[in-house]
Order: structure tokens, then sequence, then C-alpha cells
């Protein structure tokens, strides 16, 4: 059993997905992070070319294990999915921070519990982010938070997971808001756009998934 106290986790996971270049970017960018694969995430650690630390999979949607450092071998009836259990897994092992990748295209049950996973890894002790070629999500758990433009994206959204958030202010951004109430039935905080260096997001009360994303090229 591997020891990643401290160390930053790439999940790949098995949803549709045409381009890993963003991957390769990150792995660029965190050439130490844990390297996970949830079942069929193992065919996008093959085409990367990277030997995954933990692989934990039920095999039904792949047919054999690749080489790895350590496998993990669920059986398909069980509660958690196998994204989850590589989530609890690295932070277990220490992991906290981690990213969750090849999360979203496909199936929308899955797409939702991937998610909301932002929430359980924050519960659990660590921050999670999912990330694709066009979007980037993680956890608002409340309180203030402080952003540079240069690390979001063109677009910010705020989706609430609480039926109301409350004390809702948005500063440096196109449409500001001050102590406002939100609720999730009538989402009014999708799209917005940094306009300063640094914009901040600040919840009295309540979570929230931020988004920033990007329209694809084509």
């Amino acid at each position: 059993m591997g020891d990643w106290q401290g160390r930053r986790a790439l999940i790949l996971s098995a949803a549709p997905c045409d381009d890993l270049q963003y991957v390769r970017d990150f792995l660029q960018e965190n050439p130490d992070c844990v390297v996970l694969c949830a079942d069929g995430g193992m065919k996008y650690a093959q085409q990367l070319g990277i030997v995954p630390d933990a692989v934990a999979a039920d095999f039904d949607s792949s047919r054999q294990a690749i080489p790895c450092r350590e496998l993990i071998r669920l059986t398909p009836e069980k509660d958690d999915t196998d994204t989850q259990h590589c989530v609890f897994l690295a932070v277990s092992r220490g992991c906290k921070e981690i990213t969750l990748a090849c999360a979203t295209g496909g199936r929308l049950d899955h797409l939702l519990c991937n998610l909301l996973l932002c929430e359980s890894a924050y519960e659990a002790g660590a921050r999670l982010q999912v990330l694709d070629p066009h979007n980037t999500v993680f956890l608002h758990p409340g309180g203030i938070m402080v952003f540079a433009r240069s690390h979001a994206r063109k677009y910010i959204s705020l989706i609430p997971l609480d039926s109301k958030l409350e004390g809702v202010t948005l500063q440096g951004m196109k449409y500001p808001l001050h102590e406002a109430e939100l609720t999730r039935s009538h989402i009014i905080s999708v799209s917005n756009e940094a306009t300063a260096e640094q914009f901040s997001i600040t919840l009295r009360q309540g979570r929230a998934l931020v988004i920033f994303s990007e329209d694809s090229a084509g």
C-alpha cells in the first residue's frame, strides 16, 4: 500500500473522452501526482503511456487489468462507484488535493455523481476539482474565495447545492451581487465573467458548485 501523504492525486474515470491533451497538460504541471484509474479509465492511462499507482475496478467496463502498482478488485454489486472508491482511497492515503478527469461525458447519472464528489471529498477533508477540456468544477463550501482571473476561464457560474444560498456577494465580476439570496429553483448565477485581475465569491450560508467554463473551439 502506497503512502501518498501530501501528494496531489489524479483520478482517470471512464467517461467518453476523445481529447486527452488537457490531461497531458495537467501531468506536465504536476509530475509528482499520484495517478489512480477507475475501471475503464485504464484505457486512458494506456493512451497516455503511464503506469498508474492504483487501479480500482469491478471490470464491468474493461476486460482485464493493465500494469499498475496496485490493483484493487471490486465487486459490481456495491454501493459506491469505482470513481467514488478511487476518491476515498486517495483521501485515506493522505491526498488533500484531487483532480478528477475523463469524468463528464456519457451517462448523466455518472456525471452528476462525479460532480457531487466535490462535496463528498470536502466532507472527508480534501479538495476535489473535476476537469475536462472546457470546464473546471469545484466546491464552494461557504465563506469567501478569491481567484485570479488568469486562473479562471471565460465564464463563471455558481450552482447552488443547498435549496437556498444566503449572503451571496460577487466582486470583480461583470454581474456583481451584494448580500443576495439565490435559490436552487431559480438560478440566476450562470455565465458571469471576471472584470478585475482578482475576483471573489462570498457565501454567508450554503454550499455551491463553482464552474469555470469556456465554449468549445468547434
